[in-house]
């Protein structure tokens, strides 16, 4: 600020601190490692509101910190009297300020773009339909069905519930409805499952579909799914067996593993087509896994930190909304570094390249994540962007520089009541009011 004629006149540059630089980037990649721990640990467990809430909210907390400590050290953008008098408060409002707001955003932006709009609603139940017949003797002899099913009841959010029936010329519920909310539940399901009798007889489809159907009525009115897994041909009147499912809405996906038994492949997908449900011939049994797991990833909820699955892969609606929220993204972590520097000028800097690099890393995520590979690498490109390119963006807006004592760029918050509101004019210190400067 410089003198003229009695008059103050603000002097404003660029500014950029290379050493907030490099801690922005150690934190985005701290930001990073911890975002993986929290969905490897609690992805499935925690509703994916609040993991996106505690993912966004944890990153912006790591990169806000590693700001500060840049600008303690090496006060390029504030200036040394920021340092010395506001520096305190930036402690303050490290924590509202990046894990508070962001978690909120993250929260509401993961339920705004999860939402089903069209009224349709996430698989919270699961009947698992699986054949016994006396040909299992031969096409499943390692019981590799039984160890997939298993494997599928042990991956359940806890939220879901299962049931299971097996069938031949007969068909019978081994598991009704049960909840998977621990792991002993989970533990006891399995069980059942690996109780169940040895194949023998003939194959009754339209037996376990109606049966399966009786299970969905006694659900509760939960949007449910069923899984048929079976190896043979069966006679069934498909447009009774199915008409229920269809004008419910149930999906029914079918796992059909014996590739000789043509006749019986076509059945089972016209069974999954009829009903909007997927089919997989797997070809060999020791594939029934990954079968499982391909169905029950396409019914979960996706996030906006992975893969969109299911119908939504290849939504572009849903592609550009996950790009615009990230921008939003951007700018809030933007807007809290401005806080915690208690610098209007900054913030503004913050907010614009924060749009910038959320949009990005937005691109980033979309392109990258629904090719189904490498997640985690995609989303350390993206944080690591975010940090980047946000630390580059006081270069954007230009920040008044500290003359006569005056800072006239820090105190924004203080200026307002909220920090400690002080600041020194022709060599005396006095009480400034919740004003604006």
């Amino acid at each position: 600020m410089l003198c003229w004629k009695g008059s103050w006149v603000t002097v404003k540059q660029r500014k950029w601190n290379a050493l907030l630089t490099v801690f922005s980037l150690v934190g985005g990649f701290a930001g990073f490692l911890t975002g993986e721990l929290v969905l490897a640990r609690w992805g499935g467990e925690w509703h994916e509101t609040v993991l996106m809430g505690v993912y966004f909210g944890q990153l912006a907390f790591w990169v806000g910190l590693g700001c500060l400590l840049a600008e303690i050290i090496a006060p390029r953008l504030n200036g040394q009297e920021w340092r010395l008098r506001y520096a305190r408060d930036g402690w303050k409002f490290l924590v509202p300020a990046t894990v508070v707001v962001l978690f909120a955003a993250g929260t509401l932006l993961q339920f705004i773009y999860a939402f089903y709009w069209d009224g349709r609603k996430p698989v919270q139940d699961y009947v698992l339909v699986m054949d016994r017949s006396g040909s299992m003797n031969q096409t499943d002899p390692k019981l590799q069905s039984i160890a997939a099913a298993q494997s599928l009841i042990k991956r359940m959010d806890k939220q879901k519930r299962v049931a299971v029936i097996a069938f031949n010329e007969q068909a019978n519920v081994v598991q009704p409805f049960v909840g998977l909310k621990d792991p002993a539940s989970k533990d006891q399901a399995a069980a059942r499952i690996a109780s169940m009798p040895a194949p023998d007889g003939q194959t009754d489809i339209g037996k376990a579909l109606s049966l399966a159907r009786e299970q969905i009525d006694n659900g509760g009115g939960r949007k449910a799914a069923v899984i048929l897994i079976s190896d043979g041909y069966s006679e069934v009147n498909l447009d009774q067996a199915l008409s229920p499912f269809v004008q419910r809405g149930i999906a029914v996906d079918t796992v059909g593993f014996n590739p000789a038994d043509e006749e019986g492949n076509r059945l089972l997908l016209q069974i999954a087509s009829a009903t909007g449900g997927s089919f997989h011939n797997v070809e060999r049994a020791d594939r029934i896994v990954e079968a499982f797991g391909a169905i029950y990833t396409g019914d979960r909820a996706w996030h906006l930190a992975g893969e969109r699955s299911g119908e939504a892969a290849g939504d572009i609606y849903r592609g550009w909304m996950r790009i615009g929220m990230l921008a939003i993204i951007g700018s809030l972590m933007g807007l809290a570094l401005g806080i915690i520097f208690d610098n209007r000028f900054l913030a503004k800097s913050f907010m614009i390249g924060g749009i910038v690099a959320g949009l990005a890393a937005g691109l980033i995520l979309e392109a990258g994540l629904q090719r189904g590979m490498a997640h985690a690498w995609y989303r350390a490109e993206a944080d690591l962007l975010l940090a980047l390119v946000l630390s580059f963006s006081t270069l954007l807006v230009a920040v008044g520089d500290s003359a006569a004592g005056h800072t006239q760029s820090s105190g924004w918050l203080a200026r307002r009541g909220l920090g400690d509101g002080r600041t020194v004019k022709n060599g005396r210190r006095a009480k400034i009011g919740k004003q604006f400067r």
